[in-house]
């Protein structure tokens, strides 16, 4: 190297570079890198694999690559995108305050529910794709269901009958439930999850109740159907075994029918059923409280509530004796219950009953 070199650093790597070219490239050893590399991965592996002849091993990686890349991109989404704030108001129900609707306004849904509200009393929800008109709001709430399904849920009250759902001929009333009528097929279906609904023809007192956890299917009418399976009302009688004898047609058709229909001298059941208990406790506590506001004074603006446990005894003929207020209620008010209440009459039965119940009186 010159001095010249030694004092110019770039003549210096130029030189470098030149001497580098000119020098063969080493000789590199593929094979046997693959070989050690091999014998590496071998050695590393949990358990012995069998060594791909080389031509197979490096076609086995590319397919596992070009696998890789063809699975990738085909793996589609759900389809399905997160709800959207619009999205959810679109699908909430919309909500009406019914105290605030006129008597005759018909409630529509065509793609959403609508809650209807009675602030303290009750409140019904109406199904997508149904109508339903509020038909009275004054001591009860009732609302006539024309098509599809409602939703009610009632506060409970210790008057009977505070709600009450109309479809077709039926009726339904409640005195605090959960409960769901809906119109199918011309049958009127009622489903109570909770309390206890009677149901009828309307302008009737309940033919039939219904509990908490059932399933009932009705006549339009309200006079058959049946209750969790079980045939009730006219449908229930029919003499259908009659017919199939012999002689249950022509002259014989009139002994045959009175043969199977109810006989007078039936044996009585032991006490009255629970649904004409209810049917009869009704119609009592309508009477008392009827006589209760009528007999109650009371300055304007001023509401008088009263509770008073009411005791009675039903007889084996049905009749009512030893009516009983606790506390009782005021000379001329128990009076007008006691006349009324002697109007009352129970089925017979072998036994009779007591009955008590609470009463809430309010004028």
């Amino acid at each position: 190297m010159s001095g010249h070199d030694s004092r110019d650093p770039r003549a210096a790597l130029n030189r470098v570079v030149r001497e580098a070219r000119e020098e063969a490239a080493p000789d590199l050893d593929w094979s046997g890198m693959e070989e050690r590399l091999l014998q590496k991965a071998q050695r590393a592996a949990p358990q012995p694999l069998r060594r791909l002849p080389q031509p197979l091993a490096w076609g086995a990686l590319a397919v596992a690559a070009a696998a890789a890349v063809w699975f990738v991109p085909s793996r589609s989404p759900s389809g399905q995108r997160p709800l959207s704030q619009a999205d959810l108001a679109a699908m909430a129900p919309s909500v009406r305050d019914g105290d605030s609707l006129a008597v005759g306004s018909r409630v529509e849904t065509s793609g959403r529910e609508a809650l209807v509200m009675h602030a303290g009393r009750a409140q019904w929800t109406l199904a997508p794709n149904s109508s339903a008109v509020l038909a009275g709001r004054d001591e009860r709430v009732t609302v006539h269901l024309e098509r599809g399904s409602v939703l009610s849920q009632v506060v409970p009250n210790p008057k009977p009958e505070t709600f009450v759902v109309e479809a077709a001929s039926t009726r339904i009333a409640v005195h605090g439930t959960l409960f769901r009528v809906a119109l199918a097929g011309g049958r009127v279906i009622v489903d109570v999850q909770e309390g206890t609904v009677g149901v009828g023809p309307l302008g009737s007192a309940p033919a039939f109740f219904v509990k908490g956890s059932s399933h009932a299917d009705f006549a339009a009418d309200g006079r058959s159907g049946s209750i969790d399976g079980q045939p009730v009302g006219t449908s229930a009688a029919q003499p259908t075994e009659a017919l199939k004898q012999p002689g249950g047609h022509g002259a014989n058709a009139a002994a045959s029918s009175s043969a199977l229909a109810p006989a007078a001298s039936a044996e009585l059941p032991g006490e009255p059923s629970i649904n004409d208990i209810e049917v009869g406790i009704a119609r009592i506590v309508d009477a008392t409280s009827a006589c209760f506001s009528h007999y109650t004074p009371g300055a304007e603006g001023v509401e008088i509530t009263v509770r008073t446990a009411l005791s009675l005894k039903i007889l084996d003929s049905g009749a009512v004796a030893d009516v009983d207020f606790q506390p009782p209620l005021s000379p001329p008010a128990a009076e007008c219950a006691a006349t009324s209440i002697a109007q009352v009459r129970f089925a017979p039965s072998q036994r009779g009953g007591k009955v008590t119940r609470l009463l809430e009186l309010k004028r």
